[in-house]
Protein backbone atom coordinates (compact mmCIF):
# COMPACT_ATOMS: atom_id res chain seq x y z
CA UNK A 1 0.00 0.00 0.00
CA UNK A 2 1.24 3.48 -1.19
CA UNK A 3 -0.32 6.75 -0.38
CA UNK A 4 1.15 10.35 -0.67
CA UNK A 5 -0.42 13.40 0.64
CA UNK A 6 0.42 17.19 0.79
CA UNK A 7 -0.21 19.29 3.87
CA UNK A 8 -2.95 21.12 2.09
CA UNK A 9 -5.01 18.05 1.58
CA UNK A 10 -5.56 17.39 4.90
CA UNK A 11 -5.13 19.11 8.56
CA UNK A 12 -4.23 15.81 10.17
CA UNK A 13 -3.51 17.32 13.58
CA UNK A 14 -7.08 18.82 13.73
CA UNK A 15 -8.91 15.99 12.58
CA UNK A 16 -7.00 12.96 14.74
CA UNK A 17 -5.38 14.40 18.05
CA UNK A 18 -3.49 12.32 20.17
CA UNK A 19 -6.51 11.79 22.83
CA UNK A 20 -5.92 11.14 26.76
CA UNK A 21 -4.50 12.55 30.00
CA UNK A 22 -2.74 10.13 31.12
CA UNK A 23 0.84 10.58 31.94
CA UNK A 24 1.87 8.39 28.70
CA UNK A 25 -0.33 10.40 26.20
CA UNK A 26 1.47 13.60 27.87
CA UNK A 27 4.59 12.10 27.19
CA UNK A 28 3.45 11.32 23.68
CA UNK A 29 2.46 14.79 22.87
CA UNK A 30 5.60 16.32 23.70
CA UNK A 31 7.95 13.73 22.33
CA UNK A 32 5.76 14.31 18.93
CA UNK A 33 6.28 18.08 19.15
CA UNK A 34 9.91 17.54 20.01
CA UNK A 35 10.63 15.16 17.30
CA UNK A 36 9.09 17.60 15.19
CA UNK A 37 11.68 20.45 15.67
CA UNK A 38 14.74 17.98 15.33
CA UNK A 39 16.40 16.86 12.12
CA UNK A 40 17.00 13.12 12.13
CA UNK A 41 15.10 9.84 11.64
CA UNK A 42 12.59 8.49 13.38
CA UNK A 43 11.69 4.87 14.20
CA UNK A 44 8.02 4.33 15.78
CA UNK A 45 8.08 1.61 18.05
CA UNK A 46 4.26 -0.10 19.29
CA UNK A 47 2.15 -3.09 19.27
CA UNK A 48 -0.06 -2.91 16.05
CA UNK A 49 -3.38 -0.73 16.66
CA UNK A 50 -1.50 2.03 18.81
CA UNK A 51 -1.59 4.45 16.62
CA UNK A 52 1.83 5.06 14.95
CA UNK A 53 1.33 6.15 11.61
CA UNK A 54 -0.60 8.76 13.41
CA UNK A 55 1.87 9.98 15.60
CA UNK A 56 3.73 10.25 11.86
CA UNK A 57 1.43 12.20 10.58
CA UNK A 58 1.46 14.65 13.28
CA UNK A 59 5.37 14.81 13.61
CA UNK A 60 5.12 15.82 9.27
CA UNK A 61 1.89 18.27 10.04
CA UNK A 62 4.29 19.98 12.55
CA UNK A 63 7.49 20.13 10.70
CA UNK A 64 8.57 23.03 8.84
CA UNK A 65 11.67 21.90 7.28
CA UNK A 66 10.47 19.03 5.36
CA UNK A 67 7.50 20.58 4.44
CA UNK A 68 6.68 18.82 1.04
CA UNK A 69 4.54 15.47 0.28
CA UNK A 70 4.25 12.23 2.98
CA UNK A 71 4.62 9.24 0.85
CA UNK A 72 3.73 6.28 2.89
CA UNK A 73 5.04 2.82 1.76
CA UNK A 74 4.35 -0.29 3.17
CA UNK A 75 7.42 -2.23 3.70
CA UNK A 76 5.74 -5.94 3.34
CA UNK A 77 4.03 -4.80 -0.11
CA UNK A 78 7.75 -4.25 -1.55
CA UNK A 79 8.59 -6.64 -4.31
CA UNK A 80 5.29 -7.77 -4.54
CA UNK A 81 2.65 -4.62 -5.50
CA UNK A 82 5.32 -2.01 -5.18
CA UNK A 83 9.00 -2.84 -7.77
CA UNK A 84 11.93 -0.92 -8.23
CA UNK A 85 10.20 0.95 -11.16
CA UNK A 86 7.56 2.02 -8.56
CA UNK A 87 10.29 3.24 -6.19
CA UNK A 88 12.74 4.69 -8.39
CA UNK A 89 10.74 5.52 -11.50
CA UNK A 90 11.52 4.55 -14.76
CA UNK A 91 12.86 6.27 -18.58
CA UNK A 92 11.34 4.59 -21.20
CA UNK A 93 12.45 5.28 -24.20
CA UNK A 94 10.01 5.24 -27.42
CA UNK A 95 10.90 5.87 -30.94
CA UNK A 96 11.29 9.34 -30.67
CA UNK A 97 10.80 10.45 -26.91
CA UNK A 98 11.74 9.73 -23.52
CA UNK A 99 9.03 9.36 -21.55
CA UNK A 100 9.48 9.68 -17.56
CA UNK A 101 7.62 8.37 -14.60
CA UNK A 102 8.40 9.56 -11.05
CA UNK A 103 9.07 7.27 -8.40
CA UNK A 104 7.81 7.18 -4.70
CA UNK A 105 11.12 8.23 -3.39
CA UNK A 106 11.74 10.99 -5.42
CA UNK A 107 7.86 12.16 -4.88
CA UNK A 108 9.11 12.26 -1.24
CA UNK A 109 11.84 14.83 -1.85
CA UNK A 110 11.75 17.95 0.92
CA UNK A 111 9.30 15.76 2.85
CA UNK A 112 8.38 12.55 4.20
CA UNK A 113 9.21 9.21 3.53
CA UNK A 114 6.86 6.88 5.95
CA UNK A 115 8.11 3.23 5.69
CA UNK A 116 5.26 1.34 7.54
CA UNK A 117 6.08 -2.27 9.39
CA UNK A 118 10.00 -2.23 8.56
CA UNK A 119 10.08 -5.51 10.03
CA UNK A 120 8.41 -7.13 7.05
CA UNK A 121 11.00 -5.86 4.17
CA UNK A 122 12.65 -8.26 2.92
CA UNK A 123 16.51 -8.66 2.07
CA UNK A 124 16.64 -7.88 -0.98
CA UNK A 125 14.83 -4.23 -0.47
CA UNK A 126 17.14 -4.02 2.88
CA UNK A 127 20.48 -3.72 0.86
CA UNK A 128 18.47 -1.10 -1.76
CA UNK A 129 17.32 1.20 0.87
CA UNK A 130 20.53 1.54 2.92
CA UNK A 131 22.33 2.11 -0.41
CA UNK A 132 19.67 4.72 -1.10
CA UNK A 133 19.53 6.64 2.28
CA UNK A 134 22.97 6.34 2.84
CA UNK A 135 23.60 7.71 -1.01
CA UNK A 136 20.18 9.94 -0.48
CA UNK A 137 20.39 9.48 -4.48
CA UNK A 138 18.06 8.26 -6.64
CA UNK A 139 18.35 6.55 -10.36
CA UNK A 140 15.50 5.60 -12.25
CA UNK A 141 14.97 2.22 -13.83
CA UNK A 142 16.18 2.74 -16.97
CA UNK A 143 18.54 5.99 -16.92
CA UNK A 144 22.32 6.70 -16.56
CA UNK A 145 21.57 9.83 -14.20
CA UNK A 146 21.04 9.92 -10.91
CA UNK A 147 19.41 12.85 -8.73
CA UNK A 148 19.97 13.86 -5.27
CA UNK A 149 17.14 13.84 -3.02
CA UNK A 150 16.83 15.02 1.02
CA UNK A 151 13.90 13.62 2.95
CA UNK A 152 12.84 12.91 6.49
CA UNK A 153 12.33 9.02 7.25
CA UNK A 154 10.16 7.92 9.76
CA UNK A 155 9.50 4.47 9.92
CA UNK A 156 7.76 1.67 12.69
CA UNK A 157 7.97 -1.39 13.81
CA UNK A 158 5.23 -3.47 16.23
CA UNK A 159 8.06 -5.11 17.68
CA UNK A 160 12.17 -4.18 18.70
CA UNK A 161 14.45 -5.12 16.09
CA UNK A 162 17.18 -5.76 18.09
CA UNK A 163 16.83 -9.57 18.69
CA UNK A 164 16.65 -9.41 14.44
CA UNK A 165 19.54 -6.87 14.32
CA UNK A 166 21.63 -9.33 16.44
CA UNK A 167 20.93 -12.43 14.24
CA UNK A 168 21.61 -10.87 10.93
CA UNK A 169 17.62 -11.06 9.75
CA UNK A 170 17.33 -7.40 9.28
CA UNK A 171 20.81 -5.37 8.22
CA UNK A 172 22.18 -3.81 11.31
CA UNK A 173 23.52 -0.66 8.99
CA UNK A 174 19.93 -0.03 8.19
CA UNK A 175 18.41 -0.58 11.27
CA UNK A 176 21.18 2.12 12.36
CA UNK A 177 20.03 4.74 9.72
CA UNK A 178 16.49 4.19 10.38
CA UNK A 179 16.95 4.87 14.56
CA UNK A 180 18.62 8.28 14.75
CA UNK A 181 15.79 8.66 16.98
CA UNK A 182 13.08 6.56 18.48
CA UNK A 183 9.90 6.74 20.06
CA UNK A 184 8.02 4.13 21.74
CA UNK A 185 4.09 4.50 22.15
CA UNK A 186 3.02 2.02 24.96
CA UNK A 187 -0.09 -0.07 24.92
CA UNK A 188 -3.91 0.95 25.40
CA UNK A 189 -3.56 -1.47 28.18
CA UNK A 190 -0.61 0.77 29.91
CA UNK A 191 -3.04 3.73 29.86
CA UNK A 192 -5.85 2.55 30.68
CA UNK A 193 -6.78 6.25 32.35
CA UNK A 194 -6.83 7.39 29.02
CA UNK A 195 -9.73 4.69 27.50
CA UNK A 196 -13.09 6.62 28.49
CA UNK A 197 -11.74 9.85 26.95
CA UNK A 198 -10.82 7.92 23.81
CA UNK A 199 -14.34 5.72 24.17
CA UNK A 200 -16.04 9.55 23.97
CA UNK A 201 -14.14 10.98 21.35
CA UNK A 202 -14.70 8.14 19.10
CA UNK A 203 -18.17 8.15 19.94
CA UNK A 204 -18.60 11.49 18.87
CA UNK A 205 -16.72 10.69 15.42
CA UNK A 206 -18.77 7.68 14.29
CA UNK A 207 -22.28 9.37 15.27
CA UNK A 208 -21.01 12.32 13.80
CA UNK A 209 -20.36 10.09 10.48
CA UNK A 210 -23.63 8.35 10.82
CA UNK A 211 -25.61 11.20 11.01
CA UNK A 212 -26.97 10.00 14.23
CA UNK A 213 -27.38 12.11 17.82
CA UNK A 214 -24.88 10.48 20.64
CA UNK A 215 -26.59 8.04 22.48
CA UNK A 216 -26.78 7.26 26.13
CA UNK A 217 -23.66 4.50 27.44
CA UNK A 218 -25.18 1.91 29.83
CA UNK A 219 -22.98 1.87 32.91
CA UNK A 220 -22.02 -2.32 31.60
CA UNK A 221 -20.47 -0.77 28.94
CA UNK A 222 -17.46 1.37 30.83
CA UNK A 223 -17.32 -1.83 33.01
CA UNK A 224 -16.41 -4.40 30.29
CA UNK A 225 -14.03 -1.80 28.15
CA UNK A 226 -11.79 -0.33 31.31
CA UNK A 227 -11.66 -4.73 32.06
CA UNK A 228 -10.71 -5.44 28.53
CA UNK A 229 -7.01 -6.48 27.68
CA UNK A 230 -7.44 -4.86 24.14
CA UNK A 231 -4.73 -6.77 22.24
CA UNK A 232 -5.48 -4.34 19.27
CA UNK A 233 -5.37 -1.37 21.31
CA UNK A 234 -6.46 1.88 19.56
CA UNK A 235 -7.64 0.63 16.33
CA UNK A 236 -9.45 -2.28 18.12
CA UNK A 237 -10.99 0.26 20.81
CA UNK A 238 -12.33 2.67 17.32
CA UNK A 239 -13.92 -0.74 16.20
CA UNK A 240 -15.75 -2.23 19.01
CA UNK A 241 -17.33 2.04 19.61
CA UNK A 242 -18.27 1.71 15.75
CA UNK A 243 -20.19 -1.66 15.96
CA UNK A 244 -22.00 -0.40 18.82
CA UNK A 245 -22.99 2.65 16.84
CA UNK A 246 -24.34 0.86 14.01
CA UNK A 247 -25.70 -2.27 15.88
CA UNK A 248 -27.48 -0.42 19.01
CA UNK A 249 -30.94 1.43 19.38
CA UNK A 250 -31.40 4.47 18.70
CA UNK A 251 -31.22 6.08 22.36
CA UNK A 252 -28.75 3.81 23.48
CA UNK A 253 -25.68 2.04 23.44
CA UNK A 254 -26.39 -2.18 24.24
CA UNK A 255 -23.67 -3.82 25.92
CA UNK A 256 -24.88 -7.29 23.85
CA UNK A 257 -23.47 -5.42 20.91
CA UNK A 258 -19.68 -5.40 21.97
CA UNK A 259 -17.34 -7.80 20.40
CA UNK A 260 -16.48 -9.15 23.53
CA UNK A 261 -17.99 -9.37 27.23
CA UNK A 262 -15.94 -9.44 30.25
CA UNK A 263 -16.69 -12.42 32.02
CA UNK A 264 -16.96 -11.66 35.67
CA UNK A 265 -15.77 -14.61 38.87
CA UNK A 266 -18.83 -16.12 40.26
CA UNK A 267 -18.67 -14.07 43.72
CA UNK A 268 -17.79 -11.00 42.25
CA UNK A 269 -20.95 -9.78 43.89
CA UNK A 270 -19.36 -10.56 47.36
CA UNK A 271 -18.36 -7.60 49.24
CA UNK A 272 -15.38 -7.85 51.80
CA UNK A 273 -16.57 -9.17 55.41
CA UNK A 274 -16.39 -11.39 57.79
CA UNK A 275 -14.71 -14.38 56.73
CA UNK A 276 -15.80 -16.98 58.74
CA UNK A 277 -20.04 -15.51 58.13
CA UNK A 278 -19.21 -15.40 54.57
CA UNK A 279 -18.44 -19.39 54.62
CA UNK A 280 -21.46 -19.94 57.02
CA UNK A 281 -23.85 -18.21 54.78
CA UNK A 282 -22.19 -19.74 51.65
CA UNK A 283 -22.47 -23.63 53.47
CA UNK A 284 -26.28 -23.30 54.59
CA UNK A 285 -27.00 -22.32 51.00
CA UNK A 286 -25.28 -24.86 49.19
CA UNK A 287 -26.72 -27.46 52.14
CA UNK A 288 -30.21 -26.33 51.62
CA UNK A 289 -30.19 -26.12 47.28
CA UNK A 290 -28.44 -29.52 47.79
CA UNK A 291 -31.44 -31.22 49.98
CA UNK A 292 -33.77 -29.00 48.15
CA UNK A 293 -32.65 -31.32 44.69
CA UNK A 294 -32.99 -34.43 46.18
CA UNK A 295 -36.07 -33.82 48.55
CA UNK A 296 -34.61 -34.15 51.55
CA UNK A 297 -32.32 -37.53 50.92
CA UNK A 298 -29.38 -36.19 52.80
CA UNK A 299 -27.01 -39.39 51.43
CA UNK A 300 -27.67 -38.34 47.69
CA UNK A 301 -26.79 -34.33 48.74
CA UNK A 302 -23.55 -35.50 50.77
CA UNK A 303 -22.67 -36.58 47.86
CA UNK A 304 -23.36 -34.14 45.55
CA UNK A 305 -21.42 -31.83 47.82
CA UNK A 306 -18.36 -34.14 48.37
CA UNK A 307 -18.57 -34.90 51.85
CA UNK A 308 -19.34 -37.74 53.95
CA UNK A 309 -23.20 -38.26 55.30
CA UNK A 310 -22.35 -37.87 58.92
CA UNK A 311 -20.28 -34.07 58.02
CA UNK A 312 -23.70 -33.19 56.34
CA UNK A 313 -25.60 -33.83 59.74
CA UNK A 314 -23.24 -32.26 61.85
CA UNK A 315 -23.36 -29.39 59.63
CA UNK A 316 -27.79 -29.34 59.54
CA UNK A 317 -27.30 -29.58 63.19
CA UNK A 318 -25.16 -26.45 63.53
CA UNK A 319 -26.83 -24.47 61.55
CA UNK A 320 -30.27 -25.53 62.45
CA UNK A 321 -30.82 -27.12 58.81
CA UNK A 322 -34.30 -29.25 58.42
CA UNK A 323 -34.21 -31.45 55.73
CA UNK A 324 -37.36 -30.58 54.71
Amino acid sequence: MTEIMNKNDVNVVEQEPIVGNSPEAKRLRRAVKKLAKIDGNVLIIGETGIGKELAARHIYQLTTQYNKAFVKINCAALGKTIDSKNLYGEDAEGEQTVTRSIGLLEKANNGILFLDNIGDMNPEYQDDFLRFLRDKMVRPVGSEVSKNVDMRVISTSDRDLLPEVESGKFRKELYYLMNALTLVIPALRERKQDIPELFSFFLKKICKQEGREEPGVQSEIFESILGYKWKGNIRELENTVQNLVIMSPEDELSPEFLPFRIKKHPFDFLEPRNLKRVVSDLEIFLIKKALGKFGGNQVKAAKLLGCPEATLRFKMKKYSILRD
